[in-house]
């Protein structure tokens, strides 16, 4: 199987970090495009689309909204600048599977455990949820 395009999540976990960086030198090795997305849950009625934007206008975007996650995905793409970053809006498991059969990446990659704990127990693991779901393989980083 040939992998040109990576999705990988990311929420600013510590898990998602590591996933972003794995899918960044494994992409950058096979020369696939990388895209990274970030589901957002907190402007449910500003978003109505997938936003894609280049770093420079992504920049521009959280320019006027600046939270902890939102300073640390900024920093993350500053190191890969080659990436596309989408941003969607609504619950976390079931826009990435949605938003992976649209963009239909050869591999998603992501982390085991994401920001918010308590809704892990509660509605159980995102990266499960995805893995069950999604159509592309998917592949968790600790």
């Amino acid at each position: 199987m040939a992998i040109s395009h990576v999705l990988v999540p990311y929420d600013g976990s510590l898990h998602s970090q590591r996933a972003l960086e794995r899918a960044a030198a494994l992409a950058e090795s096979l020369q696939a495009e990388l895209e990274i997305l970030y589901v957002d849950s907190a402007t449910v009625d500003e978003l109505r689309q997938p936003l894609i934007m280049t770093s420079s206008e992504l920049e521009a975007y959280f320019d006027h909204k600046e939270d902890a996650v939102r300073r640390n995905l900024r920093e993350m793409i500053s190191k890969i600048p080659n990436a596309k970053t989408v941003i969607i809006c609504g619950s976390a498991a079931k826009g990435i599977v949605n938003y992976s059969l649209q963009s239909k990446p050869d591999l998603i990659i992501m982390g085991s455990r994401g920001l918010n704990t308590i809704d892990e127990f509660m509605k159980g693991s995102v990266s499960r949820y995805v893995t069950q779901r999604a159509s592309a393989p998917v592949m968790i980083v600790k």
